[in-house]
């Protein structure tokens, strides 16, 4: 993984194409970069946080990660597993939330687990579907209003 990384604004700027966030201005009709509006500096929106909105991939990259989940060098087969159970909460009832992972209900497609990243400007999703070893991963950043149809589509694609 060699475009992974947790990087300032100066350190993203300085990266050649770098996908820089964008924001439609529906006044404007049109996009603006996210990091023209005070609200979206994430040094502010994000408390300073090093994790969220700082760290900075690509799809290969990321699927490089995804497939070393499957090898059990980088976390245990154990451990994995517990990430991707379902907890019993104090009123008896499950959540769809693993470590990190949202666990949806909706079997049809096989065992899927995902995580989202939704920062201004930007929209990610990466989907896996374990028990066919396929994944999704979509990096989006202009934060489109069909986001979740492009998701949809791509699993319909996918997944049969």
């Amino acid at each position: 993984m060699q475009n992974t990384d947790i990087r300032s604004l100066s350190e993203k700027a300085a990266i050649k194409n770098f996908a820089i966030g964008h924001i439609m201005v529906s006044e404007r009709k049109e996009y603006v970069r996210a990091d023209s509006f005070p609200s979206s500096n994430y040094t502010i929106w994000l408390g300073n946080r090093k994790g969220p909105g700082r760290i900075s991939s690509t799809a290969s990259d990321l699927l490089k990660w995804d497939q070393a989940l499957y090898t059990g060098r980088l976390v245990s087969a154990n451990t994995l597993e517990e990430a991707f159970s379902s907890q019993r909460l104090k009123d008896g009832t499950f959540s769809h939330y693993g470590f990190g992972w949202d666990l949806p209900d909706n079997t049809y497609y096989g065992r899927i687990v995902m995580h989202n990243g939704d920062n201004p400007g930007y929209k990610t999703q990466i989907i896996r579907n374990i028990g066919k070893n396929k994944t999704i991963i979509i990096l989006c950043n202009n934060a489109h209003a069909n986001f979740q149809n492009i998701i949809t589509k791509a699993e319909e694609i996918c997944w049969h």
